[in-house]
């Protein structure tokens, strides 16, 4: 969830509270309603994040920096945040958290049955990292790292793979099997196509099992989330077809630059594994483009949270170790020396150069058009080039020359439509090399004037109600599939073939379509379309945003019981006052300034409180020291609340 789809479901009477507070932009520049849109970037820009860290007190840094690193994409429910508290101190995390909810950066999720939890939003927590982690490592560098071993180059880069699949499948779409799965006969066709080892996949796809192997499940969620697959519905059955408008889109630009879309997507796919594996990612990004091991980052990790972390925390480190990052050197994101614990790693260096701007692609001088309909591509062409000439020759081979073929089969399975569509392939054999060969300019004019095939196929219209059903009707997984084309606003073209199985689709969604001249989508009373974030936070996980300005009070309702002057004097007390006052401190884990033997000690953390032999001992820790005292030898003593500027 990102902070844009938390700020919709909060009420606008605390939004317009979060924003007075923290000075938010606060009004749309065509009237007085607030913009979430605004809002949210500047909450994630750097110059807002600069200014709120460093207002932020010491227990909100520290609870801020657990969620950061600590927590995740996860949230954090109540039971857990109190167990965490009676670690540490419960004021100091619960005046963190109440000052980091005021500021608008944490929110409280709440089940309908009353439950809650904590959350800090993925783009807000990604933002702060982004803008923390280099800072921290250029304070800290890491050390530099040595293996007597050579880097292991040998990968074959994802791009490459992912570009063989998509060409080999774009005439011939990947059959499905009942159950949804890919058929064995493109499963074998895979296997000879795919060279990554199919036990480097196991521990990334959990439920992989019966019909479908670790690695093509994860390699078809990975061209499916990236829309460069969909379903479609044919006479064979359900089938998944190549986009090529996605797909065209993916493949812009150099290798570099199809290799960072692909990682992005790999990072969000892996992220899901565990709600700190994308920490790590983005400690790996913040190395840059030096030499680091996972070993040396994790140590950095416990540096900037200042304190010893337990075995039990660094788990996600070691499964990462293990699990993932074999795979980032496997499909070419990094080069790596040695394995597991001892493994260095670097970035390749042009993955991340392409986050820059980017230019148009370069296509003339790029290849070679061979009399013999060979066309060889070299590895500077962009992909661009590689994708559309695909589209009219076949891949033969994908060394450092890319090598395709024209034959008179491949250039017909194209449909040409109108005499500027028979032209393209020429433009694109002349910008490659702009002498083509004579002979093949000629040949595949021939081939290209052929029969065009036609086809006749039965459709029926299907007209939403409103613009807002369609929308909906369009970005639903499960249902494009049925849906051939979308004509307008309203109507969509569908395969009369599809038409049973997408109207029981929408009857279990609580939809239905009723008869007249065309198909015409209806909608019960009951269901209400929403957005799929906000599904996803009402529906799914059964939590909705909590809109009230918190209080610590709240959270501690004890600190309305301690006197206002425990914590604004600085004197002695009775013993029996003394001793309740101790008790409470060590209870909220609230600090206290002490006068002991006559020296003042501050902060003192209240250990532990023994009553032996009827003389009451302390069990005191001041800056990591502990020291046995009795009562008595208290003097002047004073409650340390947190400082909370400006707030109750």
């Amino acid at each position: 969830m990102e902070i844009r789809y938390i700020l919709e479901q909060v009420n606008e009477r605390l939004l317009r509270r979060l924003v007075k507070e923290n000075e938010w932009p606060s009004a749309h520049p065509d009237g007085g309603l607030l913009d979430i849109e605004d809002i949210a970037r500047h909450i994630t820009s750097h110059t807002a994040i600069e200014r709120v860290w460093r207002s932020l007190t010491t227990e909100e840094k520290e609870v801020l920096l657990h969620f950061l690193f600590r927590v995740g994409t996860d949230m954090m429910t109540y039971r857990q945040m109190e167990e965490h508290a009676k670690i540490d101190s419960q004021l100091a995390i619960y005046s963190g958290l109440t000052g980091l909810r005021q500021r608008g950066l944490i929110y409280t999720l709440r089940r309908l049955w009353g439950e809650l939890a904590y959350y800090l939003p993925n783009d807000v927590q990604t933002a702060y990292r982004s803008w923390l982690l280099p800072r921290f490592m250029r304070e800290h560098p890491i050390p530099a790292c040595e293996v007597a071993c050579d880097w292991d180059t040998s990968s074959t880069p994802l791009a490459r793979v992912v570009f063989r699949l998509l060409q080999m499948h774009r005439y011939q779409p990947i059959g499905l099997t009942k159950k949804g799965t890919i058929t064995m006969k493109t499963r074998r066709v895979w296997q000879n196509v795919v060279p990554y080892p199919q036990e480097m996949f196991l521990p990334l796809m959990p439920d992989a099992a019966g019909e479908q192997e670790a690695r093509e499940q994860f390699l078809l969620e990975l061209l499916l989330t990236l829309g460069m697959l969909r379903k479609h519905s044919s006479d064979e059955g359900m089938q998944y077809v190549v986009d090529e408008e996605r797909t065209t889109e993916v493949f812009r630009g150099d290798e570099a630059e199809v290799q960072r879309r692909l990682y992005l997507q790999v990072k969000e796919m892996v992220g899901r594994l565990h709600p700190c594996y994308s920490v790590i990612f983005d400690w790996m990004e913040a190395a840059g483009g030096q030499t680091f091991s996972l070993h040396a980052l994790r140590e950095a990790e416990c540096t900037l949270l200042g304190s010893v972390v337990s075995f039990t925390e660094n788990e996600h480190w070691q499964a990462f170790v293990k699990e993932v990052a074999p795979i980032l050197s496997l499909f070419g994101f990094t080069i790596r020396k040695g394995e597991e614990e001892a493994a260095v790693f670097s970035w390749d260096v042009a993955l991340f150069a392409s986050e820059q701007e980017e230019g148009e692609a370069v296509w003339e001088g790029t290849g070679y058009v061979q009399p013999t309909f060979e066309i060889l591509l070299l590895p500077h062409a962009p992909y661009d080039v590689r994708w559309q000439l695909g589209r009219y020759a076949t891949l033969e081979e994908q060394q450092e020359v890319w090598r395709f073929q024209l034959t008179k089969t491949s250039v017909q399975a194209c449909e040409m439509e109108s005499e500027q569509e028979r032209g393209r392939l020429l433009r694109i054999l002349e910008r490659i090399q702009p002498d083509v060969p004579a002979n093949v300019r000629e040949q595949t004019y021939q081939w290209m004037s052929g029969d065009v095939p036609l086809t006749f196929m039965r459709v029926t219209i299907l007209r939403c109600p409103d613009v807002e059903t369609a929308d909906w009707l369009a970005g639903e997984p499960d249902l494009t599939g049925g849906l051939r084309e979308r004509l307008n606003n309203y109507d969509f073209l569908i395969d009369e073939s599809s038409k049973e199985k997408l109207q029981q689709v929408l009857a279990g969604r609580g939809l239905r379509i009723s008869e007249s001249n065309g198909a015409k989508l209806k909608m019960k009373e009951v269901p209400q379309l929403e957005s799929a974030e906000a599904s996803l936070v009402s529906v799914e996980s059964g939590y909705k945003v909590e809109s009230v300005f918190p209080l610590l009070t709240d959270v501690l309702p004890e600190l309305k019981e301690v006197p206002a002057i425990w914590h604004k004097n600085f004197q002695r007390y009775h013993h029996s006052t003394l001793r309740k006052l101790m008790s409470t401190a060590r209870d909220l884990g609230i600090s206290v300034s002490a006068e002991i033997d006559g020296k003042l000690v501050e902060p003192i953390r209240i250990v532990d409180i023994k009553n032996e032999e009827g003389r009451y001992r302390l069990t005191l820790s001041s800056h990591g020291d502990k020291q046995n005292v009795d009562l008595e030898e208290i003097g002047r003593v004073k409650l340390k609340f947190p400082l909370l500027p400006g707030r109750d």
